[in-house]
């Protein structure tokens, strides 16, 4: 059995041999910034709350004051994150010019607050507000006064329409423009690391497979054991913070090292 060392050596020499390197990322990317995770056995937020209950289109648009209340109060934690040594490894490994983008199926918008840059958000984001009638796209804190002001239907001031945080919620489907955006980043990929995803919510859970069938090469680095294991080149069970600046700073030296 390989050692965590040379786990990451080898994830480092996949990373330096590769050109056109794609990350997805999921909830294990956030969880050291303070964010909760949704499914860890135990202690996941929707082992706590019934998510078609509070997480629902069908929900929000029944029951808006209850569902509003328990986004306001998950919501803090997400405003008040920050990006961890991941994020900033993943920025830094963009601009050694290996990473091409981010795959991300998380809303905090952490990545933005890294620097990193090409990204596409699956579930979209915590920080607008959408309609749902007109699709207008609003700061979220147009949203949040009207509720701050015991408004818990709060409307789109051009056609009145409901609005909702701009995240999918369960019942919704992708935004085909989102799906569309993230085949064309992995058109041409060469390594995609998995980072933080337990890789059972579809469609995206569909992605390792998808750029394996383009013969790209898949690297996973996730607290959790995923469906995809046997399938990747490297398997890192450990914190993304602890690990992937480790594996940058080699891939640094590496570069620096062939430049000479």
């Amino acid at each position: 059995m390989e050692s965590l060392e040379e786990k990451v050596e080898k994830l480092a020499e996949l990373i330096v041999d590769s050109n056109n390197i794609v990350a997805l990322t999921g909830a294990g990317m956030s969880t050291e910034s303070g964010i909760s995770d949704f499914r860890s056995p135990g202690v996941g937020l929707w082992e706590k709350v019934d998510p078609y209950e509070f997480a629902s289109i069908h929900s929000y648009v029944g029951n808006p004051a209850k569902n509003l209340e328990f986004m306001l109060e998950t919501g803090k934690a997400i405003f008040k994150a920050r990006p961890n040594k991941g994020h900033k490894a993943l920025t830094k490994l963009q601009r050694l010019g290996k990473l091409k983008g981010v795959l991300t199926q998380n809303i905090d918008r952490l990545h933005h607050k890294a620097k990193t840059k090409n990204i596409v958000e699956f579930h979209g984001n915590a920080y607008e507000a959408k309609c749902m009638t007109c699709g207008q796209i609003y700061e979220i804190t147009f949203m949040v006064n009207q509720v701050m002001k015991g408004n818990y239907s709060p409307s789109c001031e051009k056609c009145r329409g409901m609005l909702k945080p701009n995240a999918i919620f369960f019942g919704e489907p992708l935004e085909s423009t989102t799906l569309e955006a993230a085949d064309q980043m992995i058109a041409k990929c060469d390594l995609f690391l998995v980072l933080g995803s337990s890789l059972v919510v579809y469609p995206v859970a569909f992605y390792p497979q998808k750029v394996l069938s383009i013969g790209a090469k898949l690297a996973i680095i996730n607290i959790q054991e995923t469906d995809m294991d046997s399938a990747a080149e490297v398997v890192i069970h450990d914190k993304i913070g602890d690990v992937l600046p480790k594996v940058v700073s080699i891939v640094e030296e590496k570069i620096n090292k062939n430049k000479q």
